[in-house]
Protein backbone atom coordinates (compact mmCIF):
# COMPACT_ATOMS: atom_id res chain seq x y z
CA UNK A 1 0.00 0.00 0.00
CA UNK A 2 1.46 3.34 -1.01
CA UNK A 3 1.56 6.31 1.34
CA UNK A 4 -1.42 8.00 -0.30
CA UNK A 5 -3.53 4.95 -0.95
CA UNK A 6 -6.99 4.68 0.61
CA UNK A 7 -7.04 3.43 4.16
CA UNK A 8 -10.81 3.31 4.45
CA UNK A 9 -13.03 0.35 3.57
CA UNK A 10 -13.97 0.04 -0.08
CA UNK A 11 -17.59 0.75 -0.93
CA UNK A 12 -19.71 -2.04 -2.37
CA UNK A 13 -21.64 -0.22 -5.10
CA UNK A 14 -24.16 -3.06 -5.37
CA UNK A 15 -25.47 -2.70 -1.83
CA UNK A 16 -28.70 -0.70 -1.39
CA UNK A 17 -28.48 2.82 -0.05
CA UNK A 18 -28.40 2.94 3.72
CA UNK A 19 -30.35 5.28 5.92
CA UNK A 20 -28.49 8.47 6.74
CA UNK A 21 -26.70 8.19 10.09
CA UNK A 22 -27.71 10.36 13.00
CA UNK A 23 -26.96 13.94 12.05
CA UNK A 24 -24.47 16.10 13.87
CA UNK A 25 -23.84 19.83 13.54
CA UNK A 26 -22.43 20.99 10.22
CA UNK A 27 -18.83 22.26 10.52
CA UNK A 28 -18.81 26.03 10.69
CA UNK A 29 -16.82 27.00 7.61
CA UNK A 30 -17.92 28.16 4.19
CA UNK A 31 -16.19 25.41 2.25
CA UNK A 32 -18.23 22.79 4.06
CA UNK A 33 -21.42 24.68 3.30
CA UNK A 34 -20.54 24.93 -0.39
CA UNK A 35 -19.68 21.24 -0.46
CA UNK A 36 -23.27 20.43 0.35
CA UNK A 37 -24.36 22.17 -2.83
CA UNK A 38 -21.51 20.53 -4.72
CA UNK A 39 -23.17 17.21 -3.99
CA UNK A 40 -25.88 17.91 -6.50
CA UNK A 41 -23.70 19.74 -8.96
CA UNK A 42 -24.71 23.26 -8.07
CA UNK A 43 -21.16 24.13 -7.01
CA UNK A 44 -19.29 21.09 -8.13
CA UNK A 45 -15.80 22.46 -7.73
CA UNK A 46 -16.18 24.68 -4.68
CA UNK A 47 -13.11 23.13 -3.04
CA UNK A 48 -10.93 22.98 -6.16
CA UNK A 49 -7.41 24.33 -6.16
CA UNK A 50 -6.54 27.58 -8.02
CA UNK A 51 -6.25 27.10 -11.78
CA UNK A 52 -6.08 28.61 -15.23
CA UNK A 53 -7.78 27.85 -18.53
CA UNK A 54 -6.86 24.65 -20.38
CA UNK A 55 -7.16 23.07 -23.78
CA UNK A 56 -10.39 21.13 -24.13
CA UNK A 57 -9.92 17.50 -25.24
CA UNK A 58 -12.14 16.21 -28.03
CA UNK A 59 -13.91 13.07 -26.80
CA UNK A 60 -16.71 11.40 -28.69
CA UNK A 61 -20.12 12.86 -27.87
CA UNK A 62 -23.05 10.91 -26.54
CA UNK A 63 -25.01 9.23 -29.36
CA UNK A 64 -27.77 11.21 -31.03
CA UNK A 65 -31.21 10.59 -29.58
CA UNK A 66 -33.83 9.60 -32.17
CA UNK A 67 -36.82 10.37 -29.94
CA UNK A 68 -38.52 13.47 -28.65
CA UNK A 69 -36.45 15.72 -26.43
CA UNK A 70 -37.79 17.42 -23.32
CA UNK A 71 -36.21 20.71 -22.32
CA UNK A 72 -36.25 21.93 -18.73
CA UNK A 73 -35.13 25.37 -17.58
CA UNK A 74 -34.68 25.98 -13.85
CA UNK A 75 -33.61 29.06 -11.93
CA UNK A 76 -33.04 28.98 -8.17
CA UNK A 77 -32.33 31.76 -5.72
CA UNK A 78 -30.16 30.74 -2.77
CA UNK A 79 -30.33 32.36 0.66
CA UNK A 80 -28.48 31.83 3.92
CA UNK A 81 -30.21 32.87 7.13
CA UNK A 82 -32.72 34.80 5.02
CA UNK A 83 -30.04 36.82 3.20
CA UNK A 84 -29.31 36.56 -0.53
CA UNK A 85 -26.45 34.12 -1.05
CA UNK A 86 -26.39 33.40 -4.79
CA UNK A 87 -28.25 31.98 -7.77
CA UNK A 88 -28.32 28.70 -9.67
CA UNK A 89 -29.53 28.10 -13.23
CA UNK A 90 -29.83 24.75 -14.97
CA UNK A 91 -30.89 23.89 -18.50
CA UNK A 92 -31.26 20.26 -19.52
CA UNK A 93 -32.28 18.37 -22.66
CA UNK A 94 -33.64 14.94 -21.80
CA UNK A 95 -34.15 12.39 -24.59
CA UNK A 96 -35.20 8.77 -24.55
CA UNK A 97 -31.62 7.46 -24.64
CA UNK A 98 -29.38 10.49 -24.00
CA UNK A 99 -29.23 13.80 -22.17
CA UNK A 100 -27.23 17.00 -21.83
CA UNK A 101 -27.25 19.73 -19.22
CA UNK A 102 -25.53 22.95 -18.25
CA UNK A 103 -25.53 24.98 -15.06
CA UNK A 104 -24.25 28.33 -13.84
CA UNK A 105 -23.80 29.09 -10.17
CA UNK A 106 -22.80 32.50 -8.91
CA UNK A 107 -22.47 34.14 -5.54
CA UNK A 108 -24.48 37.30 -4.99
CA UNK A 109 -25.26 39.88 -2.34
CA UNK A 110 -23.12 39.95 0.78
CA UNK A 111 -21.39 36.72 -0.32
CA UNK A 112 -19.68 38.59 -3.15
CA UNK A 113 -17.78 40.64 -0.57
CA UNK A 114 -16.46 37.46 1.06
CA UNK A 115 -15.67 35.11 -1.85
CA UNK A 116 -17.08 36.16 -5.20
CA UNK A 117 -17.17 33.03 -7.36
CA UNK A 118 -18.84 31.81 -10.57
CA UNK A 119 -19.14 28.16 -11.64
CA UNK A 120 -19.97 26.93 -15.15
CA UNK A 121 -20.76 23.23 -15.62
CA UNK A 122 -21.67 21.16 -18.69
CA UNK A 123 -22.35 17.46 -19.12
CA UNK A 124 -23.75 14.97 -21.61
CA UNK A 125 -24.23 11.24 -21.64
CA UNK A 126 -26.64 8.34 -21.90
CA UNK A 127 -29.60 7.31 -19.81
CA UNK A 128 -29.36 4.21 -17.65
CA UNK A 129 -32.07 2.38 -15.77
CA UNK A 130 -30.71 3.41 -12.36
CA UNK A 131 -28.71 6.57 -13.08
CA UNK A 132 -27.47 8.76 -15.88
CA UNK A 133 -24.05 7.82 -17.26
CA UNK A 134 -21.62 10.61 -18.11
CA UNK A 135 -19.93 10.64 -21.51
CA UNK A 136 -18.12 13.93 -20.99
CA UNK A 137 -18.12 16.67 -18.39
CA UNK A 138 -16.68 20.18 -18.24
CA UNK A 139 -16.38 22.54 -15.30
CA UNK A 140 -14.85 25.97 -14.94
CA UNK A 141 -14.76 28.18 -11.87
CA UNK A 142 -13.32 31.61 -11.39
CA UNK A 143 -13.07 34.12 -8.59
CA UNK A 144 -11.15 37.35 -8.18
CA UNK A 145 -7.85 35.49 -7.84
CA UNK A 146 -8.30 31.87 -8.92
CA UNK A 147 -9.44 29.81 -11.89
CA UNK A 148 -9.94 26.08 -12.34
CA UNK A 149 -10.90 24.06 -15.39
CA UNK A 150 -11.65 20.34 -15.56
CA UNK A 151 -12.42 18.23 -18.64
CA UNK A 152 -13.50 14.66 -18.03
CA UNK A 153 -14.31 11.91 -20.54
CA UNK A 154 -15.67 8.44 -19.76
CA UNK A 155 -14.43 5.59 -21.96
CA UNK A 156 -16.26 2.37 -22.90
CA UNK A 157 -14.73 0.70 -19.83
CA UNK A 158 -16.66 3.08 -17.57
CA UNK A 159 -13.51 4.83 -16.32
CA UNK A 160 -12.94 8.60 -16.58
CA UNK A 161 -10.00 10.36 -18.22
CA UNK A 162 -9.38 13.72 -16.53
CA UNK A 163 -7.53 16.83 -17.71
CA UNK A 164 -7.29 19.56 -15.05
CA UNK A 165 -5.58 22.91 -15.43
CA UNK A 166 -3.56 23.49 -13.46
CA UNK A 167 -2.91 19.85 -12.64
CA UNK A 168 -4.06 18.79 -9.19
CA UNK A 169 -1.50 17.91 -6.53
CA UNK A 170 -3.07 14.82 -4.95
CA UNK A 171 0.04 13.63 -3.12
CA UNK A 172 -1.50 14.28 0.30
CA UNK A 173 -4.93 12.89 -0.61
CA UNK A 174 -6.46 9.42 -0.56
CA UNK A 175 -5.98 7.84 -3.97
CA UNK A 176 -9.07 7.11 -6.07
CA UNK A 177 -8.73 3.58 -7.48
CA UNK A 178 -10.29 2.16 -10.64
CA UNK A 179 -12.84 0.41 -8.43
CA UNK A 180 -13.88 3.76 -6.97
CA UNK A 181 -14.17 5.47 -10.34
CA UNK A 182 -15.75 2.81 -12.56
CA UNK A 183 -19.27 3.86 -13.61
CA UNK A 184 -19.21 6.96 -11.42
CA UNK A 185 -20.94 10.08 -12.76
CA UNK A 186 -20.29 13.80 -12.60
CA UNK A 187 -22.04 16.08 -10.06
CA UNK A 188 -24.33 17.73 -12.61
CA UNK A 189 -25.57 14.38 -13.97
CA UNK A 190 -26.28 13.37 -10.37
CA UNK A 191 -29.01 16.04 -10.36
CA UNK A 192 -31.07 13.99 -12.84
CA UNK A 193 -32.79 10.87 -11.48
CA UNK A 194 -34.27 8.54 -14.17
CA UNK A 195 -37.53 7.85 -12.32
CA UNK A 196 -40.87 8.93 -13.84
CA UNK A 197 -42.79 9.98 -10.72
CA UNK A 198 -41.92 11.17 -7.19
CA UNK A 199 -41.63 8.07 -4.99
CA UNK A 200 -39.58 6.38 -2.30
CA UNK A 201 -37.72 4.60 -5.10
CA UNK A 202 -36.38 7.94 -6.32
CA UNK A 203 -34.83 8.70 -2.92
CA UNK A 204 -33.53 5.34 -1.82
CA UNK A 205 -30.27 5.31 -3.76
CA UNK A 206 -26.57 5.94 -3.53
CA UNK A 207 -25.07 7.90 -6.40
CA UNK A 208 -21.32 7.46 -7.05
CA UNK A 209 -20.09 10.96 -7.91
CA UNK A 210 -16.69 12.08 -9.24
CA UNK A 211 -15.81 15.68 -10.09
CA UNK A 212 -12.35 15.04 -11.51
CA UNK A 213 -10.64 15.13 -8.12
CA UNK A 214 -12.99 14.07 -5.35
CA UNK A 215 -14.92 10.82 -5.35
CA UNK A 216 -17.90 10.65 -2.99
CA UNK A 217 -21.23 8.90 -2.66
CA UNK A 218 -24.35 11.01 -2.48
CA UNK A 219 -26.57 8.87 -0.25
CA UNK A 220 -30.29 9.60 -0.25
CA UNK A 221 -33.14 8.07 1.68
CA UNK A 222 -36.89 8.60 1.52
CA UNK A 223 -38.40 10.99 4.04
CA UNK A 224 -41.92 11.69 2.82
CA UNK A 225 -44.06 12.87 -0.08
CA UNK A 226 -44.05 16.66 0.19
CA UNK A 227 -45.67 18.79 -2.57
CA UNK A 228 -44.08 22.16 -3.33
CA UNK A 229 -45.81 25.47 -3.86
CA UNK A 230 -43.20 27.98 -4.94
CA UNK A 231 -45.09 31.03 -6.12
CA UNK A 232 -42.70 31.93 -8.94
CA UNK A 233 -41.18 28.50 -9.50
CA UNK A 234 -42.34 24.89 -9.34
CA UNK A 235 -45.68 23.96 -7.82
CA UNK A 236 -46.83 20.37 -7.78
CA UNK A 237 -46.01 16.87 -6.54
CA UNK A 238 -42.58 16.25 -5.02
CA UNK A 239 -40.75 13.72 -2.91
CA UNK A 240 -38.58 14.92 -0.03
CA UNK A 241 -35.30 13.06 0.41
CA UNK A 242 -32.82 13.14 3.25
CA UNK A 243 -29.24 13.04 2.04
CA UNK A 244 -25.61 13.24 3.04
CA UNK A 245 -22.22 13.13 1.38
CA UNK A 246 -19.93 10.17 2.09
CA UNK A 247 -16.34 10.91 0.99
CA UNK A 248 -14.46 8.04 -0.64
CA UNK A 249 -11.24 9.40 -2.17
CA UNK A 250 -9.60 12.58 -3.38
CA UNK A 251 -9.78 14.15 0.07
CA UNK A 252 -7.20 14.38 2.82
CA UNK A 253 -7.53 11.57 5.34
CA UNK A 254 -8.39 13.98 8.14
CA UNK A 255 -11.19 15.47 6.04
CA UNK A 256 -12.62 12.03 5.32
CA UNK A 257 -12.64 11.15 9.02
CA UNK A 258 -14.32 14.42 9.97
CA UNK A 259 -16.91 14.28 7.18
CA UNK A 260 -17.82 10.68 8.00
CA UNK A 261 -18.17 11.50 11.68
CA UNK A 262 -20.22 14.65 10.98
CA UNK A 263 -22.14 14.08 7.72
CA UNK A 264 -23.70 17.29 6.49
CA UNK A 265 -27.52 17.18 6.56
CA UNK A 266 -29.09 17.95 3.20
CA UNK A 267 -32.75 17.94 2.21
CA UNK A 268 -33.69 17.62 -1.47
CA UNK A 269 -37.12 17.92 -3.10
CA UNK A 270 -37.23 15.94 -6.37
CA UNK A 271 -39.94 16.86 -8.86
CA UNK A 272 -41.00 15.36 -12.20
CA UNK A 273 -40.06 16.72 -15.62
CA UNK A 274 -43.28 16.02 -17.50
CA UNK A 275 -42.80 13.67 -20.43
CA UNK A 276 -39.14 12.96 -19.68
CA UNK A 277 -39.45 10.10 -17.16
CA UNK A 278 -36.99 11.93 -14.92
CA UNK A 279 -36.86 13.90 -11.68
CA UNK A 280 -34.74 16.96 -10.87
CA UNK A 281 -34.32 19.06 -7.70
CA UNK A 282 -36.63 22.05 -7.28
CA UNK A 283 -35.49 22.88 -3.76
CA UNK A 284 -32.37 22.13 -1.71
CA UNK A 285 -31.83 22.96 1.96
CA UNK A 286 -28.73 22.66 4.12
CA UNK A 287 -28.83 23.22 7.88
CA UNK A 288 -25.84 25.17 9.20
CA UNK A 289 -24.97 26.64 12.61
CA UNK A 290 -25.32 30.15 11.14
CA UNK A 291 -28.70 29.57 9.55
CA UNK A 292 -30.51 27.50 6.97
CA UNK A 293 -29.23 27.66 3.42
CA UNK A 294 -32.12 27.33 0.97
CA UNK A 295 -32.05 27.09 -2.84
CA UNK A 296 -35.62 27.58 -4.04
CA UNK A 297 -36.91 27.54 -7.61
CA UNK A 298 -38.10 30.88 -8.99
CA UNK A 299 -38.45 29.57 -12.56
CA UNK A 300 -39.32 26.05 -13.70
CA UNK A 301 -40.37 25.59 -17.33
CA UNK A 302 -40.66 22.47 -19.48
CA UNK A 303 -40.98 22.30 -23.28
CA UNK A 304 -40.66 19.64 -25.96
CA UNK A 305 -39.05 19.34 -29.39
CA UNK A 306 -39.01 16.48 -31.89
CA UNK A 307 -35.75 15.57 -33.70
CA UNK A 308 -36.47 17.72 -36.77
CA UNK A 309 -37.25 20.79 -34.66
CA UNK A 310 -34.07 20.26 -32.64
CA UNK A 311 -32.00 20.05 -35.84
CA UNK A 312 -33.49 23.25 -37.21
CA UNK A 313 -32.80 25.11 -34.00
CA UNK A 314 -29.24 23.77 -33.78
CA UNK A 315 -29.91 21.98 -30.50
Amino acid sequence: MTSNQAVFPEVDMEQPAAKAPKRRPVPLHLIAILTAFATLGVAAIAMAAPASAATNPTPASAPADPGQTTHVDIHMDASLGGLNFGSITMQAKLGTTSYSASSTIRTEGITDHLFKTVYNLKTEGTRGSKQMQTAKYYSFSHSDDDKQQVDMTYGPNGLPLVAAQPAYDNSARVTATARHLKNSIDPLSAMIVPVATPSAEACNRRIPVYDGRRRYDFVMSFERMSPLEDRKGYSGPAVRCEAYLRPIAGYKRKSIREMRQDPMPITVWLVPVEGADALVPARIEVSTPIGRMVARSTRFTVSKANPSQAALSGQ
